[in-house]
């Protein structure tokens, strides 16, 4: 039995698989075995790939109906026999180093479910090339040997989530339950997967990963769809987790300090709750950017605060699955730059 099985997910997506897969395939690590899945039924590009590769570790798992990007991450995190599992999308690329460093780190942490590595972020152009931006998903200077240690609930985790599915190794059995709601909203697969860890999370600061912000993408651009995902996130975080005054205080000041900043969704997450404390460090200047945006988007707003009769399943899991604490740790969210657009 390998060490990893390794899920690889495509669709529609060839010459990306092909960067993706060969990235794979030059890994120092060389005991895993992979998945293939394939989610579009008609096409055969991937089945090509994997007769032209011919390495007898990979295994084409072709879809006979469409299962969405949901589903098919579910079917990851129930992983296989062996003791790891990891994911590469067929957009993302992966380091030569990035499995031998993961699986020893988390060899080194038994009681961690999951370590992820910082990502180089680059953008697809109008041309298909691509531009290195320069900038990594976490601000950490590169080459960092100890991973940092990340415990629930971080206050991170109040708004966005930790690890990034596109380069990460965890351990199945860690994920109780191993799968969300079918209709989670792909823009919040990652912090609702992080509500069903059951361990410390790793974040190696080194960027061994490239993560493509794509010019397309299957996620939504819908305003309201994606303010109901965030409040999602946000409601069932301070629903379930106690928030001291000074940690309260240190989350608007890094909120004010985001470009864009984003304190709105806070006085939102507030009304949906019923939670006046939430907003009592609120400046004059705080309160003025919200009134504008009431001003300019009323609809958009209230159809916002909606999620929990549009999204009954998920808010219903959220509400079972996050770990119900306290939160008096020091936040950091600016350690993480603004989660790139997803693909």
């Amino acid at each position: 039995m390998a060490t990893v099985r390794v899920f690889v997910l495509t669709y529609r997506r060839p010459q990306l698989l092909r960067r993706a897969v060969q990235s794979l395939c030059a890994q120092t690590f060389t005991d895993w075995v992979c998945e293939l899945h394939n989610d579009d039924p008609a096409d055969s590009a991937p089945r090509e790939l994997v007769d032209e590769i011919g390495d007898s570790r990979i295994t084409l798992h072709q879809h006979s109906v469409n299962w969405g990007a949901t589903a098919s991450f579910n079917q990851v995190f129930v992983g296989g026999p062996e003791p790891y599992a990891s994911l590469l999308e067929d957009d993302n690329w992966w380091s030569p180093d990035f499995l031998s460093t993961a699986i020893q780190t988390l060899d080194a942490h038994p009681d961690a479910s999951l370590v992820w590595a910082n990502m180089h972020i680059w953008r697809e152009e109008s041309d298909r090339s691509w531009t290195d931006t320069g900038q990594t998903i976490w601000r950490h200077a590169p080459g960092s040997i100890s991973p940092r240690i990340f415990h629930w609930p971080e206050a991170i985790q109040a708004f966005d989530g930790l690890h990034s599915n596109g380069a990460m190794v965890f351990r199945p059995g860690a994920f109780q339950p191993m799968s969300v709601p079918s209709l989670t909203p792909l823009s919040i697969i990652e912090p609702v997967r992080e509500r069903a860890a059951r361990g410390d999370l790793l974040l190696l600061t080194a960027p061994l990963a490239n993560f493509s912000v794509t010019r397309e993408t299957s996620r939504s651009r819908d305003r309201v769809r994606w303010l109901q995902s965030q409040l999602l996130v946000a409601a069932s975080f301070f629903k379930a987790v106690k928030i001291d005054r000074d940690s309260l205080e240190k989350i608007w000041a890094t909120r004010r300090a985001m470009t864009p900043r984003d304190t709105n969704l806070i006085f939102l997450t507030a009304l949906a709750l019923g939670r006046p404390s939430l907003i009592r460090p609120a400046t004059p200047a705080d309160w003025l950017l919200f009134m504008l945006n009431v001003g300019r988007h009323p609809l958009a707003n209230l159809r916002g605060l909606r999620f929990r009769s549009v999204h009954t399943e998920v808010w219903t899991w959220l509400r079972q699955h996050t770990p119900a604490t306290s939160l008096r740790t020091t936040p950091l969210l600016l350690d993480k730059h603004a989660t790139p657009p997803a693909t």
